[in-house]
């Protein structure tokens, strides 16, 4: 069997992305100073952490450092997802060069993919190159390659689904402005409105009827399961072996459900989004949409 280029071709949306945002000194500058700044902080972690346990270095201080290095890396991941495919449709209409991009022979799920990972691919780059600043980690033994293999995939399944939410709104609202606000108020609502939400409902419903028969709520909402900070949470309390337990109502991250963690149930529900999202996106696209609801 020959092997042909066409076996090989990159999403055309993607390669004119890459091309144009990977041109020049900027990305690399961009990535150079990210990780000099996380190694910096990196060292600095430890430092503190060090300097009460009188310059030892303590299997406390590399849990610190390791959970702090995690949570920085989330919450960059979480800030600027949103924002870099809020306005790769919505741009491309107010530039008016969208109607030039539908009439290229590209299917509208290859536009929809392309926008979505060109959109993502600096933040994915900034995770894959700061490798080498969590292998520090690796001198201590706390962590293995498997647990860093498990948060770099937890990163990019969240970048993708948070990078969908932004595409979504970007699909079908036709100002970016508006675009983001929505998105952000999506991502806003996943991670602080389902903890309210959750805490009333188990503090006011569940914990009033557990009360009487004097039994404890070692169980999480399933609301929590959307939540992206408990998946993380719970990730962080696998890897490290620290039993968080309930610390809060409804928040039980440490348990498990039909032998699936948080973490992965989170994971799989943020896949099932992505698809879904993706899928309404280029269905959005698509001029003869219409014609699949319709029945003559």
């Amino acid at each position: 069997m020959k092997i042909s280029k066409e076996n090989f071709r990159i999403n055309p949306v993607l390669l004119k992305e890459l091309k144009v945002k990977m041109r020049g000194w900027r990305a690399v500058f961009l990535i150079g100073i990210y990780n000099l700044v996380l190694g910096l902080i990196t060292i600095f972690m430890m430092k503190i952490s060090m300097a009460g346990s009188m310059g030892r270095i303590e299997s406390r201080s590399i849990f610190s450092t390791y959970i702090f290095m995690v949570i920085v890396q989330y919450c960059l991941i979480g800030l600027i997802a949103p924002a870099l495919t809020a306005g790769s449709i919505s741009g491309e209409r107010e530039k008016q060069t969208l109607d030039i991009l539908m009439s290229t022979t590209l299917r509208q799920g290859s536009i929809i993919a392309g926008k979505l990972f060109a959109s993502l691919s600096h933040i994915i780059l900034l995770v894959i190159s700061s490798i080498p600043i969590f292998s520090i980690i690796f001198l201590y033994g706390i962590i293995g390659v498997k647990e860093l293999a498990q948060v770099f995939l937890y990163y990019i399944i969240s970048a993708i689904t948070l990078g969908s939410i932004g595409l979504f709104f970007s699909t079908y609202i036709k100002k970016s402005t508006a675009a983001n606000v929505l998105s952000y108020a999506v991502v806003m609502f996943l991670v602080f409105g389902t903890l309210l939400i959750t805490l009333f409902y188990v503090q006011l419903v569940v914990v009033p009827k557990l009360n009487i028969s004097h039994t404890p709520y070692n169980e999480t909402f399933w609301l929590m399961y959307l939540n992206p900070i408990s998946g993380l949470a719970s990730l962080l309390s696998t890897q490290l072996g620290q039993g968080m337990g309930s610390f809060l109502p409804g928040l039980y991250i440490s348990g498990k459900q039909s032998g699936l963690l948080v973490w992965h149930i989170n994971s799989m529900i943020n896949i099932a989004i992505s698809a879904i999202l993706l899928w309404l996106s280029a269905l959005k696209l698509n001029p003869a949409r219409r014609k699949l609801f319709k029945r003559k």
